[in-house]
């Protein structure tokens, strides 16, 4: 198991000193989150390297869209958030197809996307238009030899499993945040893994707590303080087999957002050691 952080770059220029900074607090991976107005083909090998020289492996990168108009709530969400909203589904679909391409050049296989709210009833015109949506990035990214892995959180778990297997191709995964999950209040992480387990392909080292008031998401806590319950998570996960990447997540700033990224990481190692043995 590799454990790494979520790494955001503005610009390539400081792509050095952000994996140099994650390489002297012990990590060896990293998922990207690089979101340019246009994504630069040439801008590929400069991260590349910088990864490189510094030892860390880009297990995935962000594929997202960069509109500024999602709401990140369980209310307006519903009008803003992924790829069945009409007014942006062909900008933002356009815009992850070249992420995807921005991927495969800078040598990495996987990229991670919010699909955003997956309705549950499938025979609902809006299920159909997420349908061929994510079909038709499914179909993109297969050529350029790319999996997509879906970030939890939107969705119920089996809703998740429906749509992954309605599409039928074998570049679909999961990005697990345990997290979202509850903070969403459409699944229990545990519990999901009954349901998705085997197509989770990398996990956010991320806690929160449910929601209390139906239209505000629940609260992103430090890892160890929320509800996830961890060793459940990875006890399953072991018995699954899983032992790729787990990402630390902490969606705050400034030297507390440090100092709880480091924590996590001290908590995941002993975690670890106790249930991978």
């Amino acid at each position: 198991m590799k454990l790494g952080t979520l790494v955001r770059i503005k610009n390539p220029s400081e792509a050095q000193a952000k994996f140099a900074e994650l390489r002297s607090y012990g990590f060896e991976s990293c998922q990207l989150s690089y979101k340019p107005s246009v994504h630069d083909l040439s801008e590929a090998p400069i991260i590349r390297a910088a990864a490189d020289a510094e030892g860390i492996e880009i297990s995935a990168m962000s594929a997202g869209y960069n509109d500024g108009y999602t709401v990140w709530d369980n209310y307006l969400g519903f009008l803003t958030a992924g790829f069945n909203i009409e007014a942006t589904r062909m900008s933002r679909m356009e815009y992850s197809k070249h992420a995807m391409e921005f991927a495969q050049a800078l040598g990495i296989t996987d990229v991670f996307i919010h699909a955003g709210y997956i309705p549950n009833n499938p025979f609902s015109s809006e299920y159909a238009s997420m349908l061929a949506a994510i079909d038709h990035l499914s179909r993109h990214a297969q050529r350029l030899g790319i999996n997509i892995l879906f970030e939890t959180g939107g969705e119920s778990p089996v809703s998740l499993l429906r749509l992954i297997q309605d599409i039928g191709r074998d570049n679909l995964f999961v990005n697990l945040d345990p997290a979202n999950f509850l903070m969403y209040g459409f699944g229990n992480p545990v519990d999901a893994l009954y349901t998705i387990g085997k197509y989770v392909r990398n996990i956010h080292g991320k806690d929160g707590m449910p929601p209390t008031d139906p239209r505000k998401l629940g609260r992103e806590m430090p890892v160890g303080e929320g509800l996830v319950d961890f060793r459940a998570m990875f006890t399953k996960l072991h018995e699954l087999g899983y032992d790729r990447f787990i990402t630390i997540e902490r969606e705050i700033a400034g030297d507390q957002q440090t100092a709880d990224i480091l924590k996590a990481k001290a908590y995941f190692e002993q975690l670890l050691a106790e249930i991978y043995v």
